[in-house]
């Protein structure tokens, strides 16, 4: 799965538009997709039960996993800035003191399930001790990720 530079570019730039306020409670994530609060129409997303990972695609384990260490690094403060395009990677480099201890408040994953795909980028919701949200993650055509964004998790 490949993402356009273009949409890449755009959903990484979003990455910068997270509020520098904090919200009134240290678990709650800021809204970093830059758009309103509701998940667009167009997401194809599915409903019932998370399928296990031996029944989803091989890109949406691919995807869920580097998801999973992207989370861990960020609440660990172990950042492996190489797995992320080069623009992305200044950009958390310069934000990692922001948003790693928003995530690290969140407690730890207790399910990460997919919710859709659009233009080549995943939607996951991830579900913490203390907080639901949502993700969007997409790579490069070095397969390196080329966009992270998060927010607290919206509908069902």
């Amino acid at each position: 799965m490949k993402t356009p530079i273009l949409v890449a570019a755009v959903m990484g730039a979003s990455l910068l538009a997270l509020p520098v306020t904090a919200q009134t409670a240290a678990a709650t994530l800021p809204n970093s997709f830059g758009e309103p609060d509701a998940v667009p129409a167009e997401v194809q997303t599915r409903t019932g039960p998370p399928l296990p990972l031996s029944k989803q695609a091989p890109d949406i384990v691919r995807a869920q996993e580097a998801l999973r260490a992207v989370i861990g690094s960020l609440q660990s403060d172990e950042i492996d800035y190489s797995v992320f395009s080069p623009g992305l990677a200044e950009q958390i480099r310069g934000r990692a003191a922001e948003f790693a201890p928003r995530v690290r408040a969140l407690g730890a994953i207790q399910a990460i399930e997919h919710r859709g795909q659009q233009d080549g980028a995943d939607l996951f919701r991830v579900v913490f001790e203390k907080q639901a949200t949502d993700w969007v993650i997409a790579f490069d055509d070095e397969d390196r990720i080329a966009a992270l964004l998060y927010r607290p998790a919206q509908g069902d």
